[in-house]
């Protein structure tokens, strides 16, 4: 049994993998780390896989409570079956490259993987293995707050997105939304165009279902795709 976790910028989610099946997870704020120590006590694991794109002190926490040596996990050359063309591998966060090991581990093809949290990332990833690279821009909710704190009169709760906004609260929620949905059809645009084929869209992290509900049918939503990127490295090793 392995256990596996997924520190994000809002919030730390772990599971267990017992090589067929991932377990319940758990997702803590970064407030309630002081849990973990509790909630992995006993726990009957033989290694633990983890990566990190939050604060040092959040790796700390996770380090001190975790029941045996972490094994941080970094972005590499190449993974699986996986070609990583990113100019620089070391700088690129750990979460963007298990996540897509996580999708390839999940669907064939040509995919554009999109995680929706407090980042928006957008990656695109050929049949033949080959990671081109992605995107990175402020995810929805982060969108909303630098508008909030950077104009005089924006802050307030977005209301819903629509076609054509006739009010403030309607034009904040679909200016994000739209911008967000954007960022994704263009990517897809541009990896049809590299080869030559449709791609798949694959979707996950926490504004998954609002980003599906305002793209074209077809997309494809998976909870906790970096896990089971985690569960690949893991089965791998």
């Amino acid at each position: 049994m392995k256990l596996l976790i997924d520190a994000g910028n809002s919030r730390v989610k772990w599971a267990l993998w017992d090589g067929r099946e991932l377990g319940p997870v758990t997702a803590l704020a970064h407030d309630e780390l002081a849990r973990l120590a509790q909630d992995w006590q006993g726990l009957a694991v033989d290694a633990v896989y983890a990566a990190n794109v939050a604060h040092a002190h959040v790796r700390a926490a996770i380090t001190a409570a975790a029941p045996l040596p972490v094994q941080w996990q970094r972005s590499q050359q190449q993974a699986l079956g996986v070609r990583n063309h990113y100019r620089e591998v070391a700088e690129q966060g750990a979460d963007r490259w298990l996540a897509v090991l996580g999708a390839r581990r999940l669907q064939a093809g040509d995919l554009v993987i999109a995680c929706a949290g407090t980042a928006l990332t957008v990656e695109a990833l050929t049949a033949e293995g080959d990671y081109l690279g992605g995107l990175i821009l402020p995810g929805y909710r982060l969108m909303l707050q630098s508008l909030a704190q950077n104009t005089a009169q924006l802050d307030r709760q977005a209301g819903l997105a629509c076609d054509f906004p006739q009010g403030t609260e309607d034009a904040l929620a679909s200016g994000a939304i739209d911008a967000l949905c954007g960022a994704i059809q263009r990517m897809q645009g541009r990896l049809a165009a590299h080869t030559g084929r449709q791609p798949q869209l694959m979707l996950t992290g926490g504004d998954a279902a609002v980003l599906a509900a305002a793209l074209p049918p077809g997309a494809r939503i998976v909870d906790n795709l970096v896990l089971y990127g985690l569960a690949s490295v893991a089965d791998s090793a």
